[in-house]
């Protein structure tokens, strides 16, 4: 499981980065937000994020996180123990929080945790506000829910892929059979994009939508 360390303190972060490696994980440490950003197509199972960092703080990555399309576990690094403090942890999109000063022995049993969690649920795709059961087709905004066809469910998988490089989804990527007129693709696609944007609305979602690039394909607009 790979995990992404964004915290300023040098020494803590070089103690969390090597007992994590030791236990077997891929980490990837950084000391700020930009540092962050670019490591961020690497895909991660668990974030630990800091929030107080030299150039912003640690909730501006969460929703950049949640728009990778990847199902990671964000556990928030704080200095504060009070209650408002851990509302705003949570309402940010945190999944839980960690008390500094900590004993490096509970962060072992919360990464634990994430990673039992993250071998549990091997299916789920995340894209901003939206959890997507590769399985079941299952899709969950909230407490909204609605059910995918495998078409829509490749698609949204496929535009995810897509997005983490910077590429639009070509017309021509999106299944069917290898002797299909173009006409009939391009009606074909048209259905598939009309339904599964209905989907999504259908679903409550407020931050991820499909966008036409004219003459190149589809890509995903994912709000943060």
């Amino acid at each position: 499981m790979n995990i992404l360390v964004v915290e300023d303190d040098a020494e803590l972060n070089r103690s969390m980065a090597d007992l994590l490696t030791l236990e077997g994980f891929r980490v990837f440490p950084a000391h700020t937000l930009l540092e962050a950003r670019g490591l961020l197509r690497k895909g991660f199972g668990a974030a630990l994020l800091d929030i107080m960092l030299p150039d912003g703080d640690g909730y501006r990555l969460i929703n950049l996180l949640r728009a990778s399309g990847e199902d990671t576990h964000i556990l928030m690094l704080t200095a504060l123990s009070d209650s408002e403090s851990k509302r705003i942890c949570y309402e940010a999109g945190a999944d839980d929080y960690i008390t500094k000063p900590f004993d490096l022995t509970e962060l072992l049993f919360k990464i634990g945790a994430i990673k039992r969690r993250v071998d549990d649920h091997p299916f789920r795709l995340r894209i901003g506000d939206l959890a997507i059961d590769r399985r079941t087709g299952e899709m969950t905004c909230g407490p909204n829910q609605t059910q995918l066809q495998p078409s829509q469910v490749r698609l949204l998988e496929s535009l995810a892929a897509k997005r983490q490089i910077g590429e639009p989804l070509d017309l021509r990527e999106i299944g069917g059979t290898g002797d299909e007129s173009e006409t009939n693709r391009r009606r074909r696609v048209r259905t598939l994009m009309t339904r599964t944007r209905r989907s999504l609305r259908d679903v409550g979602s407020r931050k991820v939508q499909i966008v036409s690039d004219y003459g190149s394909g589809y890509h995903l607009e994912v709000r943060v």
